[in-house]
This record gives structure tokens, sequence and C-alpha cells, in this order.
């Protein structure tokens, strides 16, 4: 082999070490050590290398034979920075039933004495020297006791606890900005009482399918902005918020068990975000009378079955309504900055809604429906259509539907429609999940209902690329039917189709690529997954 080849391919290796310190940032801890066994210099420079993320679940090729080894690796290597005198800024130990025994911390049953220890050590090495960013979660069965000593770190900003006890031990952050608990047992209400003395700096906290916790309450807070709670399998009864700074709310409901929330003091709040089994009229006029500040409302919920809804909310910007079951005659949202409307059906047909505001710029209506739940396809059309009547001034109007059968669709443009029928659809996002023979059909039935601008799909997602194959399919057969000078049927939507072009979002989030259908076909196989598409339609 020539050796000038050699050295031209390894100049990785000669570059500063803090030069491959950086390279190595963008990798897993198990592909750093996998680097280390490459030579002697790539060996030093895996011993000078700060490792501070160790997740379990990534080292079960390494470490086979239990979790020893990979707590003794987890130790040995914090210990290595310890004895260089390196800070660790940020830290994160993941220990997960994928690569333990079936352990159950508790006062009769606890972790070997061995093991336990270990884990100890290594926590209390990793948050010894200037940890900012911590990250603990254990994922076994019972609640793992957090050592004392990592309860007092005075320079701690961001700390994310998962799988832990708090069984009454006073925490000291006095630096930190956001604490976030999962699925942690809190068996001292003094824990969450002594919040505003113990974190007084505090700006997110947010409470995951905690236990233990029957009361939640939060004052004294001044710099809190965003509180986020979902309830676990231990009822949270009453959530109340006495914090003025409160910018962002958000609730999830578990197992239709009701929770008192009082936020009546946070009059600046401008999200509120809850997930709940039944939206009541209590709820929505709980919103209107006591957030004056609100700019985004999100409603998701089982059911809305209510006579008539209001929402009148002056300062409100964007709104989305999520059911599964809706009833209602009437809802009117009266409000006059109200610049994007979201509602989201699950089953049956959307109720009539009366928007009274000019200043509407983006509304999506997205359809999750089966056959069996759309009864009659005209009434359908005529309800989109009572929706499309007050959104005549809107700019962009997006159908969001998830078709599982073409029947569907089918059954809704079951007569033939003409063009004053069309919906006013300006977009059209798609999940398709048919058969190759229904996706010919569900192509046809699309365009009878209306003339889109655009359509977009997910590559990888159900049959949306089966579904895009097909579609590029009829389109190159019926430019070359124009091409040849053929004739079409003037009722069919091909006879007033003029021209398409596809977008392929880029990883900045951009549509910035353009291709002609011909060369986007022969480029469907090398599609990435999850990558966005858009078809341009000129009619």
């Amino acid at each position: 082999m020539n050796t000038g080849s050699l050295n031209a391919a390894d100049r990785i290796s000669q570059l500063p070490d803090d030069i491959i310190h950086l390279i190595l940032s963008f990798l897993s801890t198990p592909e750093v050590v996998r680097l280390s066994v490459l030579s002697k210099e790539w060996h030093q420079v895996y011993a000078t290398f700060p490792l501070s993320e160790f997740y379990s679940p990534s080292f079960a090729d390494y470490f086979d034979r239990g979790t020893f080894r990979f707590v003794i690796f987890v130790y040995k290597s914090l210990l290595r920075q310890c004895l260089q005198y390196r800070n660790i800024p940020k830290f994160q130990f993941s220990f997960t039933k994928e690569l333990c025994r079936p352990y159950v911390y508790s006062e009769h049953l606890p972790l070997p004495w061995d093991l336990d220890r270990l884990i100890t050590r290594s926590i209390e090495l990793g948050t010894h020297n200037g940890v900012k960013e911590l990250s603990i979660h254990f994922s076994i069965p019972g609640y793992y006791k957090l050592p004392e000593a990592m309860l007092s770190v005075k320079e701690l900003v961001v700390c994310s606890l998962g799988g832990c006890i708090f069984n009454g031990a006073a925490i000291n952050w006095p630096s930190l900005r956001e604490l976030s608990l999962n699925n942690v047992q809190i068996s001292d209400q003094r824990f969450i009482d002594n919040l505003s003395l113990t974190c007084p700096l505090i700006e997110k906290f947010a409470l995951v399918e905690c236990s233990g916790l029957k009361y939640l309450q939060l004052s004294g807070l001044r710099k809190l902005k965003k509180v986020t709670v979902k309830s676990g399998y231990s009822h949270l009864e009453k959530i109340e918020i006495d914090v003025v700074s409160l910018h962002t709310f958000s609730y999830y409901e578990n197992r239709n068990l009701k929770t008192d929330i009082d936020l009546t003091s946070c009059k600046n709040l401008e999200v509120f975000k809850i997930n709940v089994y039944s939206i009541t009229e209590e709820l929505i006029q709980h919103v209107n009378s006591n957030f004056p500040a609100l700019k985004v409302l999100v409603l998701h919920g089982y059911s809305l079955l209510l006579h008539r809804i209001e929402i009148s909310i002056p300062l409100l910007e964007k709104l989305k309504i999520i059911v599964s079951h809706m009833s209602v005659e009437e809802a009117i949202i009266n409000t006059p900055r109200l610049r994007s409307f979201k509602c989201v059906i699950m089953h049956k047909n959307p109720s009539l809604v009366s928007l009274n505001q000019t200043s509407l710029q983006e509304v999506t209506l997205e359809l999750l429906a089966s056959l069996n739940d759309i009864k009659h396809g005209e009434n359908f059309l005529e309800v989109c259509r009572g929706y499309l009547k007050n959104f005549n001034q809107i700019k962009l109007v997006t159908l969001s539907i998830c078709v599982h059968s073409s029947s569907v669709i089918h059954k809704i443009v079951r007569r033939p429609l003409s063009i004053s029928c069309l919906l006013d659809i300006s977009h059209v996002k798609l999940d398709v999940f048919t058969r190759e023979r229904e996706s010919h059909a569900l192509i046809n039935d699309l365009f009878c209902i209306c003339r889109p601008r655009s359509l977009s799909l997910v590559s990888g997602c159900g049959k949306n690329d089966e579904f895009m194959t097909i579609l590029c399919k009829k389109l190159l057969r019926m430019e070359k039917r124009k091409q040849d000078g053929a004739a079409t049927n003037q009722n069919c939507w091909q006879h007033e189709l003029e021209g398409v072009k596809i977008q392929i979002c880029g990883r900045n989030g951009s549509y910035n690529k353009v291709l002609t259908c011909d060369v986007f076909f022969d480029s469907l196989q090398k599609l990435e997954p999850k990558q966005k598409i858009r078809f341009l339609f000129e009619w």
C-alpha cells in the first residue's frame, strides 16, 4: 500500500486535540470508544476527551455480560477526568432495564450494595466538578434514591430527573433555571413548597407522571415562565399557581380524573394548552374570563358535547381545537386578532363555526375519519362549505386528511360535481394508508373535491411513497397525452391542470429544490424517510 496515500487518509489524526475533540463531540459515546482502538494516537485522543453522556441501551452491544461492566466504565471515565482536573459542565446518565436485572429499590429490597455504591459514586463524580446541565434517568422497577451530594450543586442550571425518589432530603440549587421531573416519586410535600427558597431563579418547570403528590402549589417564583404538568397514575387533585410572570401553561389529564386548576393570578399568561377527557363549558368560560393576555389556545379532548360555545379573547392569535367526538350546534369565535385556526375532527362531521374577525390568515381543517364516520357525502360537503363561507378572506386554507380507504373520499364525491361545487381549499396534506388499487381512485376523487395549489406528503409514512409513485405516473401519462394532442374529458380535472412542479424540503427546513415530475419520479427510490414533499399545481 502506498504510504503517502495512507498518510493522506489519516490527516484527521494530525489535527490539534481541541479540534478533534470538537469533531468527537458530535458522536455518541460508544462511537468515541470504538475509535480509541484504532491506534495509539487515537487512544491518546480518547484518554483526553471529556466523556459526559452515558446512555445504557447504546452500550448493550459492548457490555452484554451485565450491568456492572457498564457502570464500571462510567465510573472509570469520570474518575479519569477528575484526576485530570477537568470540569464536567454537562453530565447525562441513563440506567435502563435493558441492561440490568430487575432490581427494586425499597427499604426491604435495595440494589446490591456494590452496584448501588458504584452508581452513587459515579453520580457524585459527574456532579462534583462544576456541572451546569444534568440529566439522570432510571428505568427500573421501583425508584432509585439519589445521593445527597448531588442535591446541593450550586452551579447547576438545567436539571432533568427520571425514575428517582425524593424522600424528604432538602435540595439546594440556587442557580437552577430549568427543572424537569419525569416518573419521580415525591414523598414529601415540602420539596415542592420550598422551591421558591431552594430554586429562586427557576424559569421552566415540568412535572410528568410523578407520584406521591396530591397538591401542586407554586408561588414566590418571580422568574417562572413555563409550567408543564402531566398526570400519572397517582391522581393530582389540585394545581394552584400564583406567579404573575407565568407565560406558558400546559396540562395533560390521565384516566379522566379531574384536577382542579387555579391560575387566576396568572394575568400575563400568553399560552394555554390543555388535554382533558371532556372540554366543558366551565373550562371555556374560565379561559375567557381569566387570561386577557392570551395569544395561543390549544384545547385537546376526547369529547366536546355542548349546545353552544363561545371563545372571546381579545389578543388571541392562534387557536387549535382537537377532539375525537364533537357535537356543537353553534360555535362562535370572537377574536379580532386571530391569525391561525386549526380544527382537528377525528370522528363525525365538524360543527359549523362562526368566525368574527378579519385578521385570520391561516385555517387548517384536519379530518381523521373512517368510512363509517361519513354517512352522507353530500352533507359533509355542505358542512365544509359552511366553514369556507366564513373563510373567504383567508390567504391559506388547508385540508388535512388521514385516509385509510379511498371509499372515504369516494363516498363524499359519489355524484359528479360542477366547478361551482368545488371546495375553496388552497392546500391539502395527506397521510395515505390505502392499497395500490384504491390510491388510483383516491387521486381522481380528491381532485373532484378541490383544485388545491399544493399537495403535501411525508415520505416513508404509511403508503405515501406508493401514492406519490402512482400520482407521478398519472401526471406523466397526462403530460404525454397533451404533447401528442390527445383529447381529454372536459369535465376531468386533468383538462384544467396546466403544470406541476415538485419541491423537496431540505434539512434547513426550506423548500429550495424544485424538480419536474419526471426527475422526481426517477429519484423516488432515493428519498430519505420523513422527507417533506410538496406538489405545486397550476390550474
